[in-house]
């Protein structure tokens, strides 16, 4: 008989090789802790164009192509799945879904680009979820961490191959980005691009019209008001840290009488 450890194994190959697939009890908890996180963490999760993402969304799969800053950006998927309300997947490096393989029940699905072959085979596989409208498969074509002001975006010629294998499916540009306001934590901004149909762009480069689409994205971020508390961005998740005029710091200053001059 297999000792915990092997069992544990093979359950963990079993979860990265998507063998088994979202779980929603455990799907529901990610994004309780997530909304808590973002709202504590953050100055709320602010977005434009999620009604135009979701009609998308109901019509057809779709391939969400999205620019990678950070850390942060992984939690922002969770929320982002649910308000868009599709069944969501993530393409995720599979040494990184191996350690962690429980991500595999919130949808995350391998991606070894550790040999060419191997990357074709995980793209293959992952494709094969955007059977049906409703389902939605999260990439970060850059396959890295990247500032958002960076330019060129870098976008890796995996999107294309994907695109050609979900032949059924739209691609939809995300940028995202985290601009300061008054608040001691960032607000995370996404902006929803315009849906690009591959089979209506004839011979066109669905990589390179993706990555133009997020850097327009970007730039239309980088003109949000943070004085007029993001208006015309739909609140998401809300701030629930506190403003500075509430911290304790304010406080503190307010009772010695200011900052210095």
């Amino acid at each position: 008989m297999a000792g915990p450890d092997v069992r544990g194994a093979v359950r963990a190959e079993r979860l990265v090789s998507g063998a088994d697939r979202r779980a929603p009890w455990m799907l529901a908890l990610a994004r309780r802790y997530v909304r808590r996180r973002i709202a504590r963490g953050l100055d709320g999760l602010r977005v434009r164009g999620l009604a135009e993402a979701r009609e998308a969304a109901r019509e057809r799969p779709l391939i969400l192509a999205a620019n990678h800053v950070g850390w942060w950006d992984s939690l922002l998927v969770v929320a982002l799945d649910e308000a868009l309300g599709t069944e969501g997947y993530a393409l995720m490096d599979a040494d990184g879904l191996r350690r962690v393989p429980y991500f595999a029940r919130l949808g995350a699905l391998p991606l070894d680009r550790s040999a060419p072959p191997r990357m074709r085979a995980g793209i293959r596989a992952a494709a094969g979820v955007l059977d049906q409208p409703g389902r939605a498969l999260w990439t970060f074509p850059q396959g890295r961490y990247r500032p958002s002001h960076l330019r060129p975006l870098g976008f890796e010629r995996g999107l294309a191959l994907l695109s050609r294998l979900a032949p059924d499916a739209a691609i939809l540009p995300i940028s995202i980005a985290y601009a300061w306001g008054e608040r001691p934590g960032p607000a995370a901004l996404v902006r929803f691009g315009r849906v690009l149909d591959p089979a209506t762009e004839v011979d066109a480069d669905v990589t390179a019209l993706a990555e133009d689409a997020v850097a327009a994205g970007l730039a239309e971020i980088d003109t949000a008001d943070a004085e007029s508390g993001w208006a015309g961005w739909e609140v998401v998740i809300a701030s629930r840290g506190a403003a500075p005029e509430q911290g304790i710091g304010a406080r503190l200053l307010a009772r010695g009488g200011g900052a210095g001059g």
